[in-house]
């Protein structure tokens, strides 16, 4: 078990993690050119291989974001919850097919596997393909609009607009949050739930029902980490000034970045991080 722990100590500390350079905020002084760690999160594919009729056949089941460097041990694991195999045994091999974003798992003979019934229909999308995996970055459009500025000082105030009306998570502790914040600092509109992603959507539907989109006069917080999929959500809204009380990860930036987006992370009412779209920050 203890060579088990030091492999994927090993791996994950090669494949984890990614390095780039932001701009470090601190109001009253300089900003700082710094390098920063985030985590990565790039897609994979999951592909199952069976036995039918006495044929080998092999079939996409899944597509998810995740973190690189334990992705068999992430398949087995999802194999098992989603009820496709039971023991180790069901599973013959897993091995990369092409290439590190997609999994092939190779079923034992007896395991029955029904395509139809187990195909899980959440592919990835995004305009811009898995991370630029099929697009060159400077192929990519910047879709944005570019007339929003606000100062450094209206990014530090985010925090307590979003803390101050968390009910939810004032009650449970168990709760995230997304507010959306227009160009004067005028809090519109927050919302919560028990995931950051549906926290988004509920007040995206909100504004779309309210007939005020797109959102391209205003800046959304997160309680938590920024996320591909949240970048996502960003985007289609047109939201230019994404700003999280947690990190970034390597896909979100990479999103935001080719088209534009501003995205602030680890912001406090003393600073914050400066990942990309420095032209909407006024320093």
């Amino acid at each position: 078990m203890t060579n088990i722990v030091h492999l994927w100590e090993k791996i994950c500390s090669m494949e984890s993690i990614s390095t780039i350079h932001i701009q470090r905020i601190r109001l009253g002084q300089p900003p700082q050119a710094v390098d920063d760690q985030v985590i990565s999160e790039a897609p994979l594919e999951i592909l199952i291989g069976y036995t039918a009729a006495g044929q080998r056949h092999r079939a996409p089941v899944a597509a998810t974001m995740r973190t690189p460097g334990d992705d068999f041990n992430l398949v087995a694991g999802w194999l098992f919850a989603e009820g496709i195999i039971s023991h180790g045994q069901d599973l013959v091999q897993l091995k990369y097919a092409g290439d590190t974003d997609t999994v092939l798992a190779e079923l034992a003979p007896h395991v029955i596997y029904d395509p139809e019934a187990n195909r899980r229909q959440f592919p990835i999308s995004s305009a811009c393909g898995w991370c630029g995996r099929y697009a060159n970055r400077g192929e990519v459009p910047n879709v944005l609009a570019k007339h929003l500025r606000v100062p450094a000082a209206y990014i530090c105030m985010l925090p307590e607009l979003l803390r101050s009306g968390q009910g939810l998570f004032s009650a449970t502790g168990g709760a995230h949050a997304a507010a959306l914040v227009d160009e004067t600092g005028r809090l519109l509109l927050r919302s919560e739930d028990v995931g950051r992603h549906n926290a988004m959507d509920k007040l995206v539907g909100a504004m779309m029902r309210a007939g005020e989109f797109p959102l391209d006069h205003h800046a959304v917080v997160f309680s938590g980490r920024f996320g591909y999929e949240l970048a996502q959500k960003a985007l289609a809204a047109g939201i230019q000034l994404v700003c999280s009380i947690g990190a970034p990860s390597s896909a979100a930036l990479e999103l935001a970045d080719a088209y534009g987006m501003t995205v602030c992370g680890f912001v406090r009412e003393q600073g914050f991080n400066l990942y990309c779209g420095n032209e909407r920050i006024e320093l």
